[in-house]
């Protein structure tokens, strides 16, 4: 296999839960070593459901083990000072630190970017709150919710008439992932022409501001505030999900033309719509939208929806199925592009997980392992990397350092 990009780079990843663990994924996957540091005092989302055959335990949650691939654990208390010094140790040997802690979490810890820059000057520092680490509103947690909901998205999402919808949940998490992940890349680049580190301050509502462009350009160019319109477009009718064959099955049907109008027309075997005043031209279809949607349904309820999606696409109907996480994990598109792998955890099993989004032609796939267990490499970390004797880690277990 070819050197993959990232090889040769060090991450000691402090992050929590979701957003950081997620990003620090994707720079394992393009072959940098990351280093989970973790304590059995504060697990997150090893603590999480749903956990493997509903049998819980800290290496079985289906949340950790599909964000955490191709790492390695360690296990430091850094409630202890000699915990803290182990950090520190990792710190000087790696090129990248991460965290998401509660802004002042890692002042008073002392592992904030002033602090830990002295010991690694070129440290590519990632720190990610809710709010960010400067501004009035810094100091304040926020969970997935509250991001949906600060940064807009959630008023200018749901129903006509409807009040504000909050989306899944990890949506903030999602995104600030990816602004997390691509800011670090710059970062690197920048020290590789400068052989200067960065400090990097993520703010999950910020990030999802971005989700938003339409609402706030209107906003602040027109004075228009958003009109929530469900699943509706303003230039396109119908525009929505239909219920398919199934168990909360559906299909996404999107009519842009008085082309694709007439070739829906005679997928539904419902010529004589074409020239129904109703449905004439797109202005009309906006108008009677509620009243498509029981014509279109009586066709769309009695098909599975790939069958669907194949003879409206055939017929040139720009249409897709709305895919449940099972569908997505066996979908064969997916599984050809080499995104579904399997990987084999030693505790759990196999199963599937997704990989990188994109493709390097200069290198066929991306490796993945699974998730580490518990504490699973601290040994070889603290003796092969750090230089501690075997002694010294016995001394700092049993003094609860390493835990």
């Amino acid at each position: 296999m070819s050197r993959l990009p990232l090889e040769g780079i060090r991450v000691a990843d402090f992050g929590q839960v979701v957003v950081v663990p997620y990003a620090t994924s994707f720079l394992a996957w393009m072959g940098a070593d990351v280093i989970h540091v973790e304590t059995e005092t504060r697990m997150t989302s090893r603590e999480t459901p749903p956990f493997w055959e509903a049998v819980q335990g800290v290496n079985r949650s289906g949340m950790y083990n599909f964000i955490n691939t191709t790492k390695r654990s360690l296990t430091i208390n850094l409630k202890e000072p000699a915990g803290v010094e182990i950090a520190k140790r990792l710190i000087a040997t790696s090129d990248i630190m991460t965290e998401n802690y509660t802004t002042g979490t890692m002042e008073k810890l002392g592992l904030d970017y002033e602090t830990v820059r002295k010991i690694k000057p070129d440290l590519i520092y990632l720190s990610v709150g809710a709010f960010g680490r400067i501004g009035p509103m810094r100091d304040l947690k926020g969970y997935h919710s509250i991001n949906n909901a600060f940064s807009g998205v959630a008023d200018v999402t749901g129903y006509v008439g409807g009040h504000p919808r909050l989306l899944g949940s990890l949506t903030p998490d999602i995104t600030s992932c990816f602004y997390s992940m691509l800011a670090v890349l710059e970062a690197l680049y920048y020290r590789n022409r400068t052989g200067k580190g960065q400090f990097i301050d993520i703010s999950m509502a910020d990030s999802m501001v971005t989700l938003i462009p339409e609402a706030v350009a209107d906003f602040t160019m027109n004075g228009r505030p958003p009109v929530r319109v469900g699943n509706h477009d303003k230039e396109k009718a119908p525009h929505d999900v239909f219920r398919c064959k199934g168990q909360d099955r559906w299909i996404a049907i999107s009519i842009g033309s008085d082309a694709e109008w007439h070739n829906l027309c005679g997928v539904l075997g419902r010529p004589e719509l074409v020239d129904d005043p109703r449905f004439a031209d797109m202005l009309s279809r906006q108008r009677h939208q509620d009243d498509m949607r029981p014509i279109i349904e009586a066709w769309t309820v009695g098909r599975e929806h790939y069958d669907a999606m194949r003879l409206l696409q055939e017929a040139g109907v720009t249409a897709a199925p709305t895919l449940d996480a099972g569908d997505v994990m066996r979908d064969p598109h997916l599984m050809a592009r080499g995104f579904i792998a399997t990987v084999d955890h030693p505790e759990v099993g196999k199963y599937p997980n997704s990989t990188a989004p994109w493709k390097f032609d200069s290198v066929p796939s991306f490796p993945i392992r699974p998730a580490p267990l518990l504490g699973q490499h601290s040994n070889e970390i603290l003796q092969e990397l750090l230089g501690l004797s075997q002694s010294e880690v016995a001394h700092l277990t049993a003094t609860g350092a390493i835990r």
